[in-house]
């Protein structure tokens, strides 16, 4: 994927508007770098990214029964962003797939 097509995967994934990662796809947009969809192991995506695995091993939970925010499994399909090594588009989906045991998650990573 072109940086464009990056930028409007998340727009249109993003509900709201105030999450979008403005400052990260500028960064995306300037890189000019092309993104590929691979299939990761969990575990070596919190071990590049100490943000990430902070927020992951925090037990912050955005999907719980009180959350605007439900867990449709659609969503969770979607690929995280990874770009320079860090994920930019993705922590929550990546903890939910982590709490429920799974090891593996779909992502696109700049090359």
């Amino acid at each position: 994927m072109k940086p464009k097509e990056i930028k409007n995967y998340i727009k249109e994934i993003t509900p709201n508007n105030e999450d979008i990662p403005n400052y990260f796809i500028k960064k995306v947009m300037e890189s000019k770098k092309s993104f590929e969809l691979k299939t990761l192991d969990i575990e070596s995506i919190l071990n590049m990214d100490d943000c990430l695995k902070q927020y992951v091993l925090s037990g912050d939970i955005r999907y719980d029964e009180y959350s605007e925010h439900e867990p449709h499994e659609e969503d969770l399909k979607q690929p995280i962003i990874i770009f320079n090594n860090e994920v930019i588009d993705g922590y929550s989906r990546l903890s939910e797939h982590f709490r429920r045991g799974e090891i593996k998650i779909n992502a696109f990573v700049s090359i």
